[in-house]
This record gives structure tokens, sequence and C-alpha cells, in this order.
């Protein structure tokens, strides 16, 4: 599921807004529009199991009235919601509309208050944002978190629930000194919206949540910050029980009680304290165990964490340092069978060396120590076992990196480019103090890719080599290396752009050869009449094993429409054109991309787009995608009509956050992942442990353990011990 909705997920983090100019009211239309439509077709052939073929439209529109007023609406549309029943709506419908310093959303919406209140879950209703330039603020929502969803015995995947509405209300108030804030927020699931039975061993039940928490943020000294949140989550399990709670808390006066209702808190403090050309500051959280909130899809507790930070730049800013270390541990209330600590530190370095050089290194650390208790100690009628030593678990990762860029050759029609990147991590698993058999694991990659730009040729080409390798334990290891090409050039006038790449890569175990595998790739991208945007990509994956073979194709086809009815530049007559000509070499351009506003002269607008670009947003980009959006802005650097320039930087922009968006998502689901993959790992851990002490209790009674010199048992008897 999760593949298949990975490029629909994609497109669908959509967010407008504008800033409002007052010196420009009178020269505003007092109604102006803008927007777009994207639609996308997705065709697969091959062994993944997803759909073999999918489609999804994006939209945005956004309303501004003389200047003042915005009315953003979006939307997203997918054939991926009917794969199997749940209760979240992955087509969604949006309205932002804002005025001044007040904001409202309605429809299918996010919004967040804090990471233990309100964060991030989709709703379906309202809620609005009030940030005057006063003292006071405050937000409010109301809406769907879930939609009733029934049973269905047919489909394994289908996601039964219960519809749960949600409000809540955050207020902040600024003093001199200090500024206080308070939320609230609350959840619950309607029992009645379920009509059809379901089997019991699902553990669906009707929830009910609240959660109220304190903020405060003040200065110590003119400089220092520190910040402080509290938050206490009361969650009824079962709202169908009617017995009382042993004792009534702090919340509930609005949240509905019985023998189900537990409380949890949370506490996080940060301190920040500028120092030089950096930051120090120290962090502490602690999360009770079992805390949860209906307001977020997914929550880490049972955690104590502390934290120490600080950064630092250095000669003229050629050289920024930062150093980060943290302790963590678990079992805060002692109820698992086993401790476990973390101890984390990592140090990052990047290093100008001069126009053309750039170093960048990474070092991290970090150790897990679990002591896991007799797994016999909660198990009273188990005597024997009594003394039996704790088990003490040790595992420490490493992970370093070191990488060079380095500009070759830059002139005004070349420009070449080189970067070396390597890798290395290192796994250890220590029982007592010794490493256990085929804990000791090691990782090795190394990729190099030599670039040449063509900038009258609006054409690159890309040559990389990666290489991998890996050990486990101390008698096997694998290896996995191959080239890649790549070509990138645009055609009539810079407005197609085509790419095609191939690579080739094999793997080793032991040094037998495993498999080969082709990958192809060729696609376009095509500008026409500046609205209108048609791509085509074509994707073939090929493996090659000793045992079968397989292929995988991927056709996509998107076509994207831009509209506006901003104001337009008309030349009137041909009054005095030497003057005009002059005075546009230092006209002025006045463009926004994603919140950001880019205004000045093209030279200074060079510069703003520059920053963006070597941002630490961006730092972690890929050396061959780095080299296709540093020609990319070349070509924007090279316009020199206000016209084509805007439209380049716009294209520039699009290019270099549309990756930052994939990465995040990619993140995101690969976090959500690892997550639910953590979960089940314990569920499944929990039940292996239970198995093991209830057999382990039945071996130990029976008959032939008591008695071993007992030779008359029976047949049945001897089967069962053999067995146990």
């Amino acid at each position: 599921m999760s593949k298949s909705l990975a490029p629909f997920l994609l497109f669908c983090s959509l967010g407008f807004s504008q800033s409002i100019n007052f010196d420009q009211l009178d020269k505003e239309k007092w109604l102006r529009y803008n927007g777009g439509v994207a639609a996308n077709t997705v065709y697969y052939d091959g062994t993944a199991n997803r759909q073999d073929l999918t489609y999804y439209l994006t939209g945005n529109l956004n309303f501004n009235v003389a200047g003042l007023y915005n009315i953003p609406l979006s939307f997203t549309y997918s054939n991926q919601n009917f794969d199997f029943p749940n209760p979240f709506n992955f087509n969604r419908l949006s309205l932002h509309p804002s005025y001044k310093w007040a904001t409202a959303h309605i429809g299918d919406v996010s919004m967040s208050f804090s990471p233990y209140t309100l964060s991030g879950h989709q709703f379906t209703g309202g809620g609005f944002e009030l940030n005057p330039e006063g003292k006071f603020q405050i937000s409010a929502m109301y809406g769907r978190f879930l939609k009733a969803t029934e049973f269905n015995e047919e489909e394994s995947r289908a996601i039964t629930a219960y519809k749960r509405m949600g409000y809540g209300v955050k207020t902040a108030y600024d003093f001199e000194f200090m500024k206080l804030g308070v939320i609230l927020f609350k959840a619950e699931d309607d029992e009645n919206s379920i009509e059809n039975p379901f089997p019991m061993e699902l553990g669906l039940s009707p929830k009910e949540n609240a959660v109220l928490s304190f903020e405060s943020e003040f200065r110590l000294l003119d400089k220092a910050q520190i910040r402080i949140e509290y938050a206490i989550s009361g969650v009824t399990e079962d709202t169908r029980l009617t017995d009382a709670p042993s004792s009534n808390g702090i919340l509930g006066f609005i949240l509905k009680e019985n023998i189900t209702t537990n409380y949890y808190n949370a506490l996080n403090a940060s301190f920040s304290y500028p120092a030089g050309n950096g930051t120090l500051g120290v962090g502490y959280e602690r999360i009770d165990p079992e805390y949860k909130t209906l307001g977020a899809y997914y929550f880490n507790n049972d955690l104590e964490n502390i934290t120490v930070n600080a950064s630092q730049t250095l000669f003229d800013n050629k050289v920024s340092l930062s150093v980060n270390a943290g302790l963590q541990k678990d079992n805060l209330n002692n109820a698992k069978s086993s401790d476990q600590q973390r101890v984390v530190s990592s140090v990052n370095l990047n290093y100008t060396a001069s126009e053309r050089l750039g170093i960048n290194a990474a070092y991290s650390n970090f150790q897990s120590y679990t002591n896991i208790r007799d797994q016999f100690d909660y198990i009273n009628q188990v005597g024997e076992f009594d003394n039996v030593d704790t088990l003490n678990y040790r595992q420490i990762s490493q992970n370093a990196n070191l990488g060079f860029n380095y500009m070759v050759k830059k002139s005004k029609d070349q420009q070449h480019t080189a970067s070396l990147n390597m890798v290395y991590q290192n796994s250890n698993n220590q029982q007592e103090g010794q490493t256990i058999e085929g804990g000791n694991n090691a990782f090795y990659n190394g990729s190099a890719a030599y670039t040449l730009g063509y900038l009258e040729r609006a054409m690159t080409v890309t040559l990389a080599a990666n290489t991998s390798y890996n050990t486990i334990g101390a008698t096997d290891n694998s290896l996995t290396l191959g080239p890649t090409i790549a070509v990138g050039k645009q055609y009539f006038d810079k407005k197609l752009r085509a790419n095609l790449s191939t690579s080739y890569n094999t793997s080793f175990a032991n040094g037998e050869q495993q498999n080969k595998v082709y990958n192809f790739r060729l696609g376009g991208n095509y500008a026409l009449l500046k609205k209108h945007n048609l791509s085509l990509n074509f994707m073939a994956l090929f493996r090659r094993t000793d045992l079968n073979s397989s292929r995988d194709i991927t056709i996509t086809l998107g076509y994207t429409y831009s509209f506006d009815n901003f104001k337009l530049e008309f030349q009137q007559g041909n009054r005095n054109t030497q003057n005009r000509n002059s005075s546009s070499k230092e006209s002025t351009l006045n463009f926004r991309y994603r919140n950001v506003t880019y205004s000045g002269t093209i030279p200074e607008i060079n510069r703003q787009l520059t920053l963006v670009f070597q941002s630490p947003q961006f730092a972690n980009i890929p050396q061959y995608k780095k080299d296709e959006l540093g020609m990319l802005l070349a070509w924007v650097k090279a316009q020199r009509t206000v016209g084509d320039y805007k439209e380049k930087a716009l294209a520039f922009l699009q290019a270099l956050y549309d990756y930052g968006d994939f990465k995040a998502l990619f993140n995101t689901s690969l976090f959500k992942v690892i997550s639910r993959i953590k979960l089940d790992m314990r569920k499944i851990d929990f039940k292996l442990e239970k198995l093991y002490v209830e057999t382990k209790v039945k071996r130990d009674e029976h008959p032939l353990t008591r008695n071993t010199d007992n030779l008359k048992s029976t047949k049945k008897e001897q089967s069962d011990y053999i067995q146990l």
C-alpha cells in the first residue's frame, strides 16, 4: 500500500499565501487571481504489488482582492482512494482565506498547536488563526478526524474505525518579560457510528481524549532564551464502560472518565544562548509511557532525552562547525522486561577552501545499552530461576562521511565539476562485553562523479561510479558496484528539456556473483506558451539472477497549466527608445515562490537565489542533482530580459524545491514504515517471550524433568517432553 500511495502523496502537499504590500495598494487591481492545474497518469508493469494504472489530479487557485484579501483554494483527487475501505480522506478540498493577520482554514485541512496536543492530523472542518501585531494570539479548530468505516471481512487491509470528532483552542499572551500560552484539545469517537458487528480480535473501542498544555517562553540576560511546555493527556480507552474510576483526574470536567481512563504527562524544556557567530543550547524532554494524543498520527513515548548542541562559523564564514550530543533512556516506570539507554554524538564540518573547492565531513556515534532482566522475575510459580543473571547487551553504531567538490573549469560557455564522497558505517553488537557471533558489521561506500556543462549548448553530461562493500561478521561479505551516465539537453530555445540516463550494477556475495541490474531512464519536459507544461518519463529496470529474470516498466505522463491575470507590461509609443533601454538595465523584479519574496535588480536576485541554493535546507542534495541545479542557476543568471529572467528563475526554484519535497516525503514515509516494523517486532518479541516462559514452565513441571530416573513414563509423556 505504501508503494502505491507514494507517487500520489508526492503531489498532495500544496500551500499558498501572499504578503500584503500597502505601498502598492493604489497600483493593485481590485481582483487578481492565479493558480494552476496538474494531471498525472502512471502506468506500471512489473513485479511490485501496486496498481497497473493510477491517476491523480491536483489544482490550486488564489484570489487576491485589492491586495488585502487572500483566498487560496486547493484540491487533490486520485483513483487510489478506492483501494480498500479506510477512515482517511486522500482526496482533499481546502480553502484558506486570509485578511491581514487573520487566516481561516476550511475543508480538508490540518493545523498544529504543539507536538503533544494537535500535531498535523488532517481533519474535515474549519479553523482560524489570529495573529495581530499586539500581544494576544489565538487559534481554534473543529472538525472530523476520522470517518466511520464498517468492518469488511472480504478485504484484509480494510481499516475499521469509529467516527471521530474533535476541537481545540490555543491562546498566547506576550508580556514584556515572558510569553505564556495555553492549549486545550479534545477528541472523541462516536460509539453509534458503526452499525455492523466486528471481531473482538480487532481490539477496537470508542476512545476519548483531552489534552491540556501550558507553554512559556522568556529571556535571560537579554540574549538567553528558555522555552518550556508541559502537557497532560487524559485518555479513556473505552467509553462504553460505566464503572467509575478510583479517583477523578484534572480533566474530568471535559473528559468522560471510567475505569479505562489514564493520565499521562509530557515535559519539554530548552535553553539557547547566542555565542559569537553561533549558538549554544541544552534540551530536556520527558514523555510518560503510553502517552498519546488523538491529534497526532504517531507518537513516541516512554523516553527521557537530554541533548546538548553548539554551532559556530569561523574564519570569515569559511568554516561551519556544529556539535550535538544526547542521552536517551526508556522504561521510565520500570514496567518493561528490559532497560535501554542510547548515547548519540555527532560532529558536522563544512569548509569552503576557495571558490572552486568545498569540503564537508561528518561523524556520528550511536551507542545503545540494554539490560534485560530475567524473564521469570514476574512468574511467581517458577522459583528455581531466581538467581539467573541479568543479560547486558550493547550496540555501537558509527557513521562517518567525507566529501569533496571541486570546480575544475569555469568559463563563459563551459563548467566542469568533480565530486568524491566516501561513507563508512559500523555496527558492533556486544553481550557481556564480548562481540556476539555475526554482530560486527561494516559498510563502505564510495562514489565519484564528473560533470561537463556546456552553457551555450544548454547541455550537461555526467559520468559517475558507485561502489559499496559490506561485511557481516567475520566471514560474510557483499560487494555492489557499477557505473552511471546521464545526459541533459535543452532544445527549441530551452523550451524542451530532455534527459537520458542509464546505469548498470552487479552484486557479489562472498565472491560469487548474485545478480545484474540494468536501469534505463528517458524523460522530457516541454513548456508551451509559457503556461502549459507537458512531461513524459519512461523507466525500465531489468534484473537477472541465476534463478530467474524480471523487469519493471514505468511510464508517467503529466500536464500542468498555470494561469493569472496579473498586470501585463505594454509599451506605449516609441518615445525615447534609448532612455527606455538604458533604464531597463536597472529595472527591478518582484515575484514570490513558496511564501518567499524575491525583489530587486537582476544582480541582487542572483545573490538571493545563490543563498537559497547554498542554504542548509538543500545541503544534502546528491552531487549529480546539485550539478544539474547549478546549471539551471547559471542559465538563470545568463538572462538579460526581465520576462525571460523571471520565467527561468521560477523554473529553477520549482526544480530545487521539488527535490526537497520528494526527500521530505521519502524520509517521512521511511520513518513511518520503520516505526511500524519496530512496533510489530515488539509485539512478536512479547509473544515469543510469553511462549518461551509458558513452555519453560511446562517443561520444568514435567515428571521427566523432576525425576530423570523415572523409567515408567508413558510414550505420550516421553513424546510431550521431547516436543517441549
